[in-house]
């Protein structure tokens, strides 16, 4: 991991240079009164004192991200940090196509943010696909794009219709024999590959991406999809299912790091994400058709839990687009998460033998001699293995951080923020900030035990699933998928990896840069 320390650290030595103060203001952090609003305002200063590259006329800071070394396609992140390095905790950049857009990585800051948009949560728009989606084959989604892209009143008609059945664990837990049957097949998976080849092979990433849409289909489809049969079809619809969602996110990172100019001239990046969502849509339509007909082909009177499809479908004031524009984005969703996730979690434990081992211990005190399959009261007891997960996710973030469109004037890093402004937190960098998390470059996951060994933890430093209203809606399901998954591995296999330091390559959604070449031993 040394390239990924390397910038890390220094990050953390010039941050302090830069002026960055971590001093905790927040009152739920340190009991403090809060400062009157009033007075905040007060004493902030003006918007045009925020620091930040140099804006020219028409193009904004565009030139010089453009032109900057650190800037990559594939890497950008590294250029936020270069910013955060030069200007301190909050910059101004101004990009053609958007409002202005603040960018900070003080957590306080990120609790003011969320909690003074709490009730009006305007989500940063991934405006290429919208425009698909708008534009999509035989108006499929009527102006109506789902959870994932819409803000406001349509956003809210559909979200609190569906957070309910979708984050209720008793509904999620129906799932979990299911997707604790899909582990044990996919350790099963492991074993022949080591066998074969004497590790993983360079392409062991799809082999996750298998596990992902066999997990995720569980739910969204309420069937196996057979993505972890040997013999499966290269032709099959999960596996294009997959090789599309692949295409597409890699095609949305081209798109929306290229400062709207898709939408003067169509560039092909744009023009694959358009055809790769067409062809998304037809593979995954028919399949929730295929689920829909399973399921009226059921006894209606039958003794048996409801699908979350059904109960979606049974919820008073849900279209029957909207349900399957939900399944749609589960299925877009799910698969590169938690397997990007795994594979870095795997990595790490490799990396440190020592948290493996009680892990490892972990999984064998709770399961014990326990034959069957995986219970709820199994799940509620893997607590180091939830510090494993976060501290994973710390390390090794998917996203850069939250981001939402100010609805009022809002005082950020002593400035004030007009209404309007685009205001983007960096919880990838306070996740990685020494002075918020003590010996942040090391995997201890201890850290988030009860008792908070290093020190207390800001709620706001840290957060891989959003939070609040906006909080991602398929938390639970994922969860519960990688605890599975880690309940087995672990169970079953000690992991190595010998190869070269991992850090992190972007494609909408962070991914490892290496081949996952791990080396699974069978424990005795």
């Amino acid at each position: 991991m040394a390239s990924l320390a390397k910038q890390r650290a220094l990050w953390a030595s010039l941050s302090k240079q830069a002026g960055v103060s971590r001093s905790l203001r927040s009152s739920s952090i340190q009991g403090q009164t809060a400062v009157p609003l009033e007075e905040e305002f007060k004493n902030a200063k003006p918007t045009s004192e925020i620091p930040g590259p140099k804006v020219y006329p028409l193009v904004g800071t565009l030139p010089g991200m453009l032109l900057s070394k650190d800037f990559k396609n594939n890497a950008y992140h590294k250029y936020y940090i270069a910013q955060h390095v030069k200007y301190g905790s909050i910059f101004r950049m101004v990009i053609p196509g958007l409002d202005p857009v603040v960018v900070m990585t003080d957590p306080d800051d990120c609790e003011t943010l969320l909690r003074s948009t709490m009730h009006n949560p305007l989500r940063m728009p991934i405006a290429s696909l919208k425009a698909v989606r708008d534009e999509a084959i035989e108006d499929f989604f009527q102006k109506k794009t789902g959870l994932l892209l819409e803000n406001g009143d349509e956003w809210w008609r559909v979200r609190s219709k569906v957070q309910t059945p979708m984050m209720k664990p008793k509904l999620v837990g129906t799932y979990l024999q299911q997707m604790d049957q899909v582990s044990i097949d996919f350790t099963d998976r492991i074993a022949e590959l080591q066998a074969e080849h004497g590790e993983m092979p360079s392409d062991f990433q799809f082999e996750l991406y298998k596990w992902a849409l066999e997990s995720v289909g569980l739910v969204a489809l309420n069937r196996r999809l057979g993505c972890l049969d040997p013999n499966i079809s290269a032709s099959s619809d999960s596996l294009r299912l997959i090789e599309i969602v692949n295409d597409i996110f890699q095609a949305l990172n081209d798109t929306e790091v290229s400062a709207g100019i898709w939408k003067i001239i169509p560039t092909s990046s744009y023009k694959k994400l358009k055809e790769r969502h067409e062809q998304f849509l037809e593979v995954a339509v028919r399949n929730v058709q295929e689920t829909e007909a399973a399921i009226l082909a059921q006894d209606p009177d039958s003794e048996r839990e409801l699908s979350l499809m059904e109960n979606l479908l049974m919820t008073e004031g849900l279209s029957k687009k909207d349900v399957v524009t939900l399944i749609l984005d589960m299925l877009f969703a799910g698969i590169d998460t938690t397997s990007h996730t795994l594979g870095f979690t795997l990595y790490l434990l490799a990396r440190n033998p020592e948290v493996q081992a009680k892990l490892q211990a972990e999984v064998d005190t709770v399961l014990g001699d326990h034959q069957g399959p995986l219970l709820a009261k199994h799940m509620a007891q893997f607590s180091y293995m939830k510090g494993v997960v976060k501290e994973a996710l710390r390390i090794f973030p998917l996203i850069l951080g939250v981001g939402r469109i100010l609805d009022k004037d809002t005082v950020l890093g002593g400035y004030v923020v007009p209404k309007g402004y685009i205001a983007l937190s960096l919880t990838m960098l306070s996740g990685w900030d020494e002075e918020v998390f003590p010996r942040a470059k090391e995997f201890i996951p201890d850290r988030w035990s009860r008792d908070r060994p290093l020190g207390p933890i800001h709620p706001y430093a840290s957060l891989p699933f959003g939070a609040g209203t906006r909080m991602c809606i398929g938390r639970r399901i994922a969860e519960q998928e990688m605890y599975t998954f880690l309940a087995r591995i672990m169970q079953r296999f000690t992991v190595d990896y010998k190869y070269q330091d991992m850090d992190i390559l972007a494609r909408l959604v962070f991914m490892p840069s290496e081949p996952l070449r791990f080396s699974f031993t069978e424990r005795k």
